[in-house]
């Protein structure tokens, strides 16, 4: 993918069986527009990201979606200013989203973004994923702790059935097996098939069995 386009979100949603309608198109135009805009002027995204963020950011955050149109709720853990949770809450209206994130400036972001798109199915949380307690159908995570280290907290918020998906930063088979060590988790990975991004997107997939 040669360029910088709405197109690339496009893709991304045909990857997970989705076509996007007119309203979702322009929900996801204006969100672009708040991250080229407000959050990089305020750091919540870097100063270089202002040509790729629909590639790099809109459409990699849709491809965390597979899956997610059977669940009623999602938890989206660090999701700075609203990554993957914003894309996916305007894909998945009837899905109810949470946004965690330590960081109260990005908080802040992200809960503009969602006022200003009137996302009704978003919360925006400021915490440390440690102090959650409730339980959630689907868990997605973008750019947060490193996988090993979610596994506890995948194993404590997810529902049975549950899934996870969780950014790798490279396809790493070593990831599965101390995920299936923890009892009551299924893992595999999961590659994004070349040209629906424009770089290699591998994802780390957790199942609750029991």
């Amino acid at each position: 993918m040669e360029t910088d386009s709405p197109v690339a979100a496009v893709l991304a949603a045909r990857y997970i069986g989705m076509g996007l309608d007119d309203h979702q198109t322009t929900q996801l135009a204006r969100f672009h527009d708040f991250l080229a805009g407000e959050a990089i002027k305020t750091g919540g995204i870097g100063p270089n990201e202002g040509g790729r963020l629909w590639n790099r950011h809109i459409a990699d955050s849709v491809v965390f979606g597979a899956g997610l149109g059977r669940a009623e709720d999602c938890l989206d853990v660090g999701t700075g200013v609203g990554l993957p949770g914003i894309p996916l809450a305007i894909l998945f209206p009837d899905v109810h989203f949470t946004l965690v994130d330590r960081a109260g400036r990005r908080v802040t972001l992200a809960r503009r973004a969602c006022a200003t798109l009137g996302l009704a199915n978003c919360d925006v949380v400021q915490s440390d994923v440690k102090n959650i307690d409730e339980r959630y159908d689907f868990i997605v995570s973008r750019a947060s702790l490193p996988p090993s280290d979610l596994m506890i907290h995948v194993k404590r918020l997810l529902r049975v059935p549950g899934v996870a998906m969780i950014a790798l930063s490279r396809v790493a088979s070593h990831y599965l097996e101390p995920v299936e060590q923890i009892s009551g988790l299924r893992a595999s990975v999961v590659q994004v098939p070349d040209g629906v991004l424009d770089t290699t997107v591998s994802l780390l997939r957790i199942e609750t069995t029991t």
